[in-house]
């Protein structure tokens, strides 16, 4: 069977069931596969387990719930399958690197995990708010920011990675104004969403972030020196793509610096 046929239909079917708490085991017989081959099959592709992409996708949802702001977050935990709201909030922290409190406050970075989408051999996806962000700044600058040795940070732990991003995602927020969006549109890449016009504003943001660069954040005592580099261009070619936040997660990592004036695309 075609590896992408069986993704196909294990996605649909954790998409159907989002809300359900399915079993791998569920998702494996609706996919007509061993459960074995499931586990490899998500490991092999996307890099992550089947229990870790469930997750990614009920924090993406919850969090867009969070922004419209119609439910609370002991509602919000219980409707995804949580015991408490304490579990509930870690689990959104490492997907949108903020408490659901703080998120709601517009802070962390919006997660783009959308459903993958297969064609013709390769794996897109879909970023509808991103999209939707991009395109009521038209032809403004986007900034974006991707962690430098996320590796060795994740070898201390998956916690030491985790307090990474939030201190990234926290000196993005310094330097950015209230308007603005923040995206995660990688493992650790992310978008910011600006009104500047010109190039200089950018460089500006992406200076005054950069220029944290060294700084350390405490994991278990531990001074750990977090870099980060990063690359801006005008919005307008991603926001008609078919997967703006792969494109953009490849140009930060591929194409940005670590210095003032670095991967620059005016």
């Amino acid at each position: 069977m075609d590896k992408f046929y069986t993704l196909s239909l294990a996605l649909e079917y954790i998409e159907a069931h989002i809300l359900e708490n399915s079993s791998q085991a569920d998702i494996a017989a609706a996919s007509m596969v061993s459960l074995s081959s499931l586990q490899k099959l998500f490991r092999y592709t996307f890099g992550y387990s089947v229990n870790e992409y469930i997750t990614k996708r009920k924090m993406t949802l919850a969090a867009e719930e969070l922004l419209e702001g119609k439910a609370s977050i002991a509602a919000l935990a219980l409707k995804y399958g949580y015991a408490s709201t304490e579990a509930f909030s870690r689990a959104f922290s490492r997907v949108n690197c903020a408490l659901p409190s703080d998120f709601r406050r517009k802070k962390g970075a919006q997660a783009v995990f959308t459903p993958p989408k297969f064609s013709d051999g390769s794996i897109t996806r879909e970023s509808p708010y991103l999209i939707e962000a991009m395109s009521a700044a038209a032809d403004c600058f986007v900034v974006c920011f991707d962690v430098v040795g996320m590796v060795r940070i994740n070898q201390l732990s998956r916690e030491a990675g985790d307090l990474a991003l939030m201190e990234a995602v926290r000196r993005i927020h310094a330097h950015t104004a209230a308007e603005m969006r923040i995206f995660r549109i990688g493992q650790d890449e992310f978008a910011v969403i600006t009104r500047f016009e010109a190039a200089e504003q950018a460089e500006t943001l992406s200076a005054a972030v950069l220029a944290h660069n060294g700084e350390s954040f405490f994991y278990k005592g531990q001074s750990v020196p977090l870099f980060l580099r990063s690359w801006y261009g005008r919005n307008t070619p991603f926001t008609g793509a078919d997967d703006p936040a792969g494109k953009l997660q490849k140009n930060v990592k591929y194409m940005g610096g670590m210095e003032t004036g670095h991967g620059k695309e005016e």
